[in-house]
């Protein structure tokens, strides 16, 4: 079955909690602290496989989490690290963000990853928290959660040659006869379903990638026929053989230049740098009229028009291997000089990206207040959010710590000037504290 899309929601796993612990050894007096730090919570990662050709088994399972960092432990001991997951998608695979619709990556290279959610990061031990003035610290940070993200996979194909045209052209006969690939051949349209791809090898050292895409009608761009769905995949392929059915002139159908505008027009509409490309034009199947005056007048009066445009034309038959090997070998040349203008674009620096998490903007609101003068708030975002979710607020020493923290950084001040007063309670995600001075 072939799946080009699929929705994905992933999780990075939650760190482990640093821990209080203390030496307790009968032969070191005031042993001092030795909590150790939480492991890591594991990342989820994509990583491109040759191997995939399709996105069915994402498209079943969907929810993809990182393993869990454990709690660290006395003696200075850290908490091993969460399982890292790996994901294998299909070369060509391009990653969104569901809820933004962001292009997060492009999944070109054979072994190329992507960290799709970072898993959280492991708390710090007590011993983090000794100092001078502090030789029996009891407070600990907990770990932090894992990025959750939904991403959408939209997979296009890697090809270095497009076959284009009306429904039964010869696209499927022409690439069964020029590689190893089989797909279904029948005299009626949208027999092709799915796109195909072949391997052609001229000799040893020449071989390119062929995609036989479904049939396009007037109206693919817009969702006619099967050419909404498959457009997407013919967007990477830097060259098009655009096939023209000669056969059609006997079934009374409009003229072979018709076929040839009305398909370059939908082209345009779905994307207008597709008909910038390359595009060589084989009029196909010329056993089939082979003897017939009418049919073949036709012929030479599209070869005309399409030379006007400065088009290269080739007549071909798939069936009797008529004319293959100069349409071949102009397509090796064309092939060539596309590889190595993507080999220069290659060349380049790459551009690094560097995912910084940011803090959700600080916000407070006022959602209750009582006879006593006293008042609930919420509040959501910056260095209080983080901090609070750090530590454990029932344990008054990290209370104090958090409040000299957020004193520091000015938060308190914030929340007085936007009229939280001593004794209010402050709701902060699942947490909730009493605001003192």
């Amino acid at each position: 079955m072939f799946i080009d899309e699929a929705t994905i929601e992933v999780k990075g796993g939650e760190g482990g909690n640093g821990v209080i612990a203390f030496r307790r050894e009968k032969y070191v007096p005031l042993g001092g602290p030795s909590g150790g730090d939480g492991g890591n919570g594991g990342d989820v990662i994509l990583r491109a496989d040759p191997h995939r050709k399709t996105l069915v088994e994402l498209s079943r399972l969907r929810h993809h989490k990182g393993g869990f960092g454990r709690n660290g432990e006395g003696s200075k001991r850290s908490g091993q690290d969460g399982e890292t997951v790996i994901i294998p998608v299909p070369l060509g695979t391009q990653v969104f963000d569901d809820e933004s619709g962001d292009l997060l990556t492009d999944m070109v290279q054979p072994g190329q990853q992507f960290i799709a959610a970072r898993g959280g990061g492991g708390g710090r031990g007590n011993v983090h928290f000794a100092s001078s003035v502090r030789h029996a610290p009891r407070l600990s940070e907990k770990g932090l959660h894992g990025e959750e993200r939904r991403l959408r996979l939209s997979l296009k194909l890697l090809a270095d040659i497009a076959l284009i045209g009306l429904p039964n052209a010869g696209k499927s006969t022409l690439i069964s006869a020029i590689s190893a690939a089989r797909p279904k051949i029948a005299n009626y349209p949208f027999t092709t379903l799915i796109p195909n791809l072949g391997v052609v090898r001229l000799d040893q050292s020449r071989h390119f990638v062929v995609a036989d895409i479904p049939g396009l009608i007037r109206g693919a761009s817009t969702g006619a026929g099967l050419g909404h769905q498959f457009l997407k995949h013919i967007e990477r392929a830097p060259i098009f053989i655009h096939l023209l059915d000669a056969s059609q002139h006997l079934q009374g159908s409009q003229s072979l230049f018709r076929h040839y505008m009305s398909l370059n027009r939908e082209l345009k509409i779905w994307n207008p740098d597709l008909i910038q490309r390359p595009q060589l034009v084989a009029i196909t199947k010329l056993d089939v009229v082979a003897g017939d005056e009418d049919a073949q007048a036709e012929v030479e009066r599209t070869k005309a028009k399409l030379a006007a445009r400065g088009c290269e034309v080739f007549e071909i038959s798939a069936a009797t291997g008529q004319g293959l090997p100069p349409l071949l070998e102009r397509v090796w040349q064309l092939v060539e000089v596309a590889r190595a203008q993507q080999a220069a674009i290659d060349a380049l620096p790459p551009v690094e990206i560097t995912r910084v998490q940011v803090d959700k903007p600080f916000s407070l609101k006022e959602i209750a207040r009582y006879a006593d003068g006293m008042s609930e708030w919420e509040a959501q975002g910056g260095a209080l959010e983080r901090l609070i979710s750090r530590f454990e607020l029932d344990n008054h020493e990290a209370l104090l710590h958090v409040h000299r923290l957020l004193e520091r950084q000015g938060v308190i001040e914030q929340l007085r000037q936007a009229g939280v007063k001593p004794g209010d309670l402050v709701h902060v995600g699942k947490m909730a504290f009493e605001f003192e001075e």
